[in-house]
């Protein structure tokens, strides 16, 4: 046990991937980097294991999960009934308000803050590198495993994509006429995904449509999964041209691909449709709520959403972006409306909102999370731009 330890905290301090050791009960026996008591919420560790179990995996077959798109997870069995648990992580950058939103149902509320700060200054990894990952680990245990041996396995469209009669009228509306789908309603989706309306998404994805999409297989599946495909370029190249970046919109494409590549029916593979142009949209939209930046100021904002919870100066930002403090606050403010220390404070709050409707944190926690230096100036932060003490807005949102 001691020398199963050691390894992994070797890994971690080479790669920075989280990497946790789990009994057979699903139990959290270490993790690296060290995670507190209590951090997941009960059975969340189990229901990776389930799968595991139930798709007949062993130590020559490990598994990677979807556990949310964008959000990978790695599981390889050891002897003595031992399982290794490799991330989560993703091949691309999340916003904060996304994690919190995808994490929210496996994480002790307690913790989310502290989980999502580590998510975001994880290192990417993309599904290959966590194949490769996952044969290394294998290897120093003294199993050889081909990247061949692991499975893939999709749980989250099969637990959270219901077959609905709204979805079934979207998708099946355009399999009842002997006409092709007519250029005018693929340009449609795109147009709404490249702006990221969403209602205009609903709207054209609603609105009766003769024809079907062109016969690319006599197998039923395969059509559906080569139309999927089909769909998925549209709708990446639409949300880069709406804003997002390229590699965002590449790695979420190739993960929805491999999803659909994973399911055997074609009401899911329908549902997942649906669900990859919302997020296509959704993205889209994110992005373009936020003001034009340069690159300068771009870093500067990722580096106050990863270290939002630490001591973030002028003289940080500054030796961080390279500009001498004066020119980093004039040209922040041009491109982004406000001064760096009102948009850190939004930023903050934004979280304390999350934290006031979703958690049961008190307010001298949501305080030290957010790193203010006492609870009377949080509450007159949060007041001064929220209208209202962050006690009113708690009992507002359980009215």
């Amino acid at each position: 046990m001691l020398k199963t330890i050691s390894l992994l905290e070797t890994m971690h301090s080479i790669t920075g991937i989280p990497l946790s050791l789990i009994d057979a009960e699903g139990g959290l026996l270490q993790s690296f980097p060290p995670a507190e008591s209590g951090l997941l919420k009960e059975n969340a560790a189990d229901a990776v294991l389930h799968d595991f179990k139930v798709y007949g995996r062993d130590r020559s077959h490990p598994l990677i999960s979807f556990f949310d798109p964008g959000l990978l997870l790695g599981m390889i069995e050891l002897d003595g009934g031992y399982y290794v648990l490799i991330g989560i992580v993703s091949p691309y950058v999340h916003t904060r308000s996304e994690l919190l939103e995808k994490i929210g149902e496996a994480i002790q509320p307690v913790f989310l803050q502290q989980f999502c700060d580590r998510l975001l200054q994880q290192p990417l990894v993309s599904l290959e590198k966590l194949k490769d990952l996952i044969c290394i680990l294998s290897r120093l245990f003294e199993n050889v495993i081909s990247p061949d041996s692991i499975m893939f396995v999709d749980t989250v469209t099969g637990r959270k994509l219901g077959m609905t009669m709204l979805d079934r009228q979207i998708f099946e509306q355009r399999e009842t006429a002997d006409y092709h789908v007519p250029q005018d309603f693929e340009t449609a989706i795109c147009d709404a995904v490249e702006s990221g309306n969403r209602a205009l998404l609903e709207r054209a994805l609603f609105s009766p449509v003769q024809g079907h999409v062109g016969r690319m297989s006599s197998n039923d599946l395969r059509q559906q999964k080569y139309a999927f495909i089909c769909m998925a370029v549209l709708s990446s190249r639409a949300s880069i041209r709406g804003g997002l970046e390229p590699e965002t919109a590449f790695s979420l494409s190739d993960l929805y691909c491999q999803r659909a590549d994973l399911l055997t029916e074609i009401p899911l593979l329908q549902n997942l449709t649906f669900t990859m142009l919302m997020d296509f949209c959704g993205k889209v939209r994110e992005v373009r709520r936020k003001p034009a930046s340069s690159k300068i100021i771009e870093a500067c904002l990722r580096y106050i959403s990863v270290h939002l919870h630490e001591p973030i100066s002028l003289d940080i930002l500054s030796d961080y972006c390279g500009l001498c403090g004066r020119s980093l606050s004039i040209r922040f403010k041009a491109e982004m409306g406000m001064g760096i220390t009102e948009y850190i404070h939004r930023e903050k709050l934004q979280e304390a909102r999350y934290l006031l409707r979703h958690t049961d944190s008190t307010l001298s926690q949501i305080t030290n999370y957010l790193n203010y230096p006492s609870q009377s100036y949080f509450t007159q932060i949060f007041k001064k731009y929220e209208g209202l003490t962050p006690q009113k807005y708690r009992e507002n949102g359980k009215d």
